[in-house]
């Protein structure tokens, strides 16, 4: 299936259809495969993501040459997205090359600063035909890194096309959900969200997620815990280094198909046309 170069599309199907993207994180061409491998089986889209720090493995232009001929040869929508880009380079490196989309991270900016860049990147990045995530964190003084509702509507306003939300998850940590901040922050910003450190997530948690409006859910530290599971109790015992990629590819695909699933975009792949 053509490589979904322009994410709102497929962002947007997930929205308007009720289910959650999941977003894996990757490094590798091993990871990368397992979870369109694990997509393909479960007929779901799938979003593959780097982080910063992983694209040491790679440039931009790697990662995304990769991922689109992985792309052509699946039978399964897949796009490309930019983990907590540091700043507008990074997000126009990412364009250059091809991603479908990016996300402004505006941590530790306050809120008036990151509008004026939302608007900003919104401008590039819409013309480059792709997608626009920002962050609304850290903008509600009582407490500290929750979204605040009205905070996430106006970083909507301003040209992001999904809003990453701070309601309880934690990156690579066992969490709760404040559902009910969630639930306010959906009708503030009444469009996808984005939720970050969905690997330790109540799963009741992020069913009901799904249901509020959450279109995109990254996926990190399960993926990279089922990896280094691996290497390190059966890297010993296993004969060549092609089957201890193997077997990691399995453990990585497992995760994969569990989140997909859950978040409810299995068979969602017949539904979608890039």
């Amino acid at each position: 299936m053509p490589y979904v170069s322009d994410g709102r599309k497929l962002i947007e199907h997930a929205f308007r259809h009720g289910y959650a993207l999941p977003a894996f994180n990757f490094c590798s061409l091993e990871m990368a495969k397992a979870c369109v491998e694990a997509a393909e089986e479960l007929q779901a889209p799938v979003i593959l993501q780097t982080y910063p720090a992983d694209l040491s493995s790679g440039s931009p232009r790697v990662m995304a040459a990769m991922v689109r001929a992985l792309a052509e040869e699946a039978r399964v929508p897949v796009m490309l997205h930019l983990d907590h880009g540091g700043g507008l380079g990074a997000v126009v490196e990412c364009l250059r090359a091809g991603y479908s989309s990016v996300m402004l991270d505006g941590g530790g900016m306050a809120l008036a600063q990151v509008l004026e860049a939302t608007r900003r990147a919104a401008e590039v990045v819409h013309a480059a035909g792709a997608a626009l995530e920002v962050a609304a964190e850290r903008f509600n003084p009582g407490e500290a890194g929750a979204t605040d509702p009205e905070a996430a509507a106006r970083v909507r306003e301003a040209g992001a096309d999904l809003v990453a939300c701070a309601v309880g998850s934690e990156h690579g940590r066992q969490s709760r959900l404040d559902l009910r901040r969630l639930e306010a922050v959906a009708g503030a910003v009444r469009g996808p969200l984005v939720l970050h450190g969905g690997s330790g997530v109540e799963p009741a948690d992020l069913a009901r997620a799904v249901g509020l409006g959450v279109a995109k859910v990254n996926v990190g530290s399960a993926s990279y815990r089922a990896l280094l599971r691996v290497w390190r109790e059966r890297a010993g015992e296993l004969s060549t280094h092609r089957a201890v990629y193997a077997e990691a590819r399995a453990a990585v695909g497992e995760q994969a198909r569990s989140y997909i699933a859950l978040l409810g975009a299995a068979g969602k792949a017949r539904e979608f046309s890039v």
